[in-house]
């Protein structure tokens, strides 16, 4: 089981592109083991699965796509949405567009076992504007965004900026829950990994409500990655699927901003 964070870790650059490095670890074979992405948004007309399995680390890939899957989402008090294979391991809908406050359940089954998994979406929280700050760090300066919003009073928030380099995915998890900022008005410095914001760069940043499981999941992806602080050993990150799938659930709202770097 230990070298199971070193897969989903894989899974998860290689379905975002990311550009976070990857942690040598001493692994032995493991059997395979199913890996879910399953998002519900807010701001489109369909909806996406991507579903891989592990391989042994011997293998030259350690995900494969997986194909033949029947997935399902169901919307509480709303329709059914079944989703068809798009290409292989990848699963779209017809049109479904997701609803803040809504409870969504969705199930996926392949190879005689199925994997159900419950997401909540938030009610939507406005991002106001993206800032260029400039900051010093032994005696180099480097420019960051700083986003801004003001953290609805006595709701318990919890949110995720994927942040974007002239279309290029920069980082694809910086989670932030707002259990000391409650009610105030945020200014949230994002530092991204290498290599730095130069002159005429587009940043874009997707900004997302998520409910706290979803804020759960991606906190330990950044920890395990070291992105929130040194590294900690590796372990499962809790999905919120049963049945032993990797992987998540969420249903989110999202919010698209861009800047240019001056």
């Amino acid at each position: 089981m230990k070298n199971i964070i070193y897969y989903l870790s894989a899974f998860i650059i290689l379905a975002f592109s990311s550009c976070e490095d990857v942690i040598d670890l001493n692994l032995d074979n493991s059997e395979p083991q199913i890996v879910i992405e399953a998002n519900v948004v807010n701001n489109q007309d369909y909806q996406i699965v991507k579903i891989s399995k592990t391989k042994k680390f011997t293998d030259n890939n350690t995900t494969e796509p997986l194909s033949g899957a029947t997935v399902v989402v169901k919307e509480d008090g709303g329709g059914t949405y079944n989703f068809t294979q798009l290409s292989p391991g990848v699963y779209k809908s017809g049109f479904f567009i997701g609803k803040p406050t809504l409870k969504y359940t969705i199930q996926v089954s392949t190879n005689g076992k199925t994997y159900t998994a419950t997401s909540t979406m938030p009610q939507p929280v406005t991002l106001d504007s993206l800032t260029v700050i400039e900051l010093s760090f032994f005696n180099s300066k480097n420019k960051f965004i700083q986003v801004n919003f003001k953290d609805p009073v006595n709701i318990k928030n919890q949110y995720n900026y994927v942040i974007s380099v002239n279309d290029s995915l920069r980082n694809a998890y910086y989670p932030e829950e707002d259990r000391f900022n409650d009610g105030k008005l945020i200014k949230n410095t994002l530092f991204t990994s290498d290599p730095e914001l130069k002159t005429d760069d587009k940043v874009t940043i997707d900004f997302q409500c998520i409910d706290n499981n979803i804020y759960r999941y991606f906190f330990a992806i950044t920890q395990i990655n070291g992105n929130g602080g040194p590294p900690t050993a590796p372990s499962n990150p809790p999905s919120n699927f049963d049945n032993g799938a990797l992987g998540y659930f969420s249903a989110h709202t999202m919010q698209l901003m861009s800047v240019k770097i001056p």
